[in-house]
């Protein structure tokens, strides 16, 4: 504590007082980014087919029965594409309590969340964006399965080399570590930006 102390004397007055006022601002809590609450009040359901987990909450259904058809439209043509089928069904989580439209594929998770927003908004064109987005996340997953040389619980291997500094006392059991060397080998050989 009276290092703390100490510490604190050394910054100047104002920035003590511009630091207070932040902590104080931020109610105790400094975040880089904003969190996501997982929204307890939502209901979800899940439908199965062949090859997908669709997973929506209340209000989502008519979403999920048409995400439903376009994944299991597209998955014959991508999968026939990149001569690889996924190993189990991967779930599609279809999310509307929040004012996005995006996709994601989680390929170490074996999901993919699409945002769905309204259908009618003015700037959305001509174009089907939820065949446009659920294909492109679908696509991410099979592609870098297909390029996966181990298995997916395994992301990658790494060899490490410490070595260290003669120790100059008796009572020290190692010395300062001098030379770190790291090689990762990747289980799934394709960039990440090249998958995109």
């Amino acid at each position: 504590m009276r290092l703390f102390y100490n510490t604190i004397g050394l910054i100047p007055n104002r920035a003590r007082i511009f630091l207070i006022g932040m902590a104080i601002l931020s109610g105790g809590k400094a975040v880089s980014q904003e969190q996501e609450y997982n929204h307890p009040e939502l209901k979800w359901n899940t439908n199965e087919t062949a090859h997908f987990f669709i997973h929506f909450h209340q209000g989502e259904d008519r979403t999920a029965l048409q995400i439903q058809a376009i994944a299991e439209a597209i998955y014959g043509p991508v999968t026939a594409f990149y001569g690889y089928e996924p190993d189990e069904k991967i779930h599609l989580i279809i999310r509307d309590h929040d004012d996005n439209s995006n996709g994601a594929a989680f390929y170490y998770d074996n999901k993919i969340e699409i945002w769905a927003s309204a259908m009618d908004f003015v700037l959305r064109g001509n174009h089907n964006w939820l065949r446009n987005v659920v294909t492109h996340e679908f696509v991410h997953m099979i592609s870098l399965g297909a390029a996966r040389k181990t298995s997916r619980q395994i992301p990658a291997v790494y060899f490490q080399w410490i070595g260290y500094e003669e120790e100059k006392r008796t009572d020290v059991i190692h010395g300062y570590p001098n030379v770190i060397a790291s090689v990762p080998i990747s289980g799934t050989v394709m960039p990440m930006w090249f998958a995109e």
